[in-house]
């Protein structure tokens, strides 16, 4: 099919954007060579099935089969660079409309997606975070999440991405915020933000044990969220 023609062309980004992706992902297929499949069971601590699956979500990308969407981007953050997901995340914020809305992340990046005295908190708990820790804030991720330096790394990226407004509040960045903002801030946070966006399958451990370890004390049986959302799964599964 004639780019020109083509409904997917450049994945709906642009040329510049997608040029990278492709780029960075023949070096990934490069790298493990025979082996991406294993790769990706490695690193999402997935099945062969799931993982071939993310693999082919990724190539459709890469070869103009699909638009990128944010939640692919959020897959495949792990394996691009993060100078790119954060290009990538500013372009779709501005760009990306989704048929759901409430699948679509805001476009306004004020106060990183959150309600404005949740964001001042945050702000106030980072920057005596890094006031704390001036020379050794991505040694004190590692620490505290039990991570390697690429993954904290990642974590402290998207920590300044979103005190500095370049980017919005995600139910994966929740996850990545855990251990490092106080309890009750973080257990906030978390509230509000898994109660506006949808996330990946590939969340629902993560986003269910924090409902459950972070819910509001005082809840009470079926009016805790964590266990709404397990009735509303039930209902409509037909159970």
């Amino acid at each position: 099919m004639n780019r020109e023609d083509n409904k997917y062309r450049y994945s709906g980004l642009t040329p510049e954007l997608h040029s990278r992706i492709v780029v960075e992902f023949n070096n990934l297929k490069e790298q493990h060579r025979r082996t991406l499949t294993k790769y990706v069971m490695q690193t999402k601590q997935c099945d062969r099935l799931q993982a071939r699956k993310y693999c082919q979500r990724f190539d459709n990308v890469v070869k103009e089969r699909s638009k990128l969407s944010p939640v692919t981007l959020d897959d495949m953050r792990e394996y691009i660079t993060d100078g790119l997901a954060d290009d990538l995340q500013d372009y779709l914020s501005e760009h990306y409309f989704s048929r759901i809305a409430k699948c679509r992340p805001d476009t306004d990046k004020r106060n990183a997606g959150l309600p404005e005295e949740l964001f001042k908190q945050y702000c106030e708990e980072i920057k005596s975070l890094k006031a704390k820790y001036p020379n050794s804030f991505t040694d004190h991720i590692m620490d505290v999440k039990g991570c390697k330096y690429q993954k904290a790394n990642n974590i402290r990226t998207a920590i300044n991405t979103l005190y500095t407004e370049i980017g919005i509040i995600t139910p994966r960045k929740v996850i990545q915020l855990e251990g490092l903002l106080s309890r009750e801030l973080f257990g906030k946070i978390a509230k509000y933000v898994f109660n506006k966006y949808e996330w990946p399958e590939s969340l629902d451990k993560e986003v269910d044990r924090i409902q459950l370890e972070y819910r509001t004390k005082g809840e009470l049986g079926r009016d805790k969220e964590s266990v709404k959302r397990t009735l509303y799964k039930a209902i409509s599964m037909g159970l």
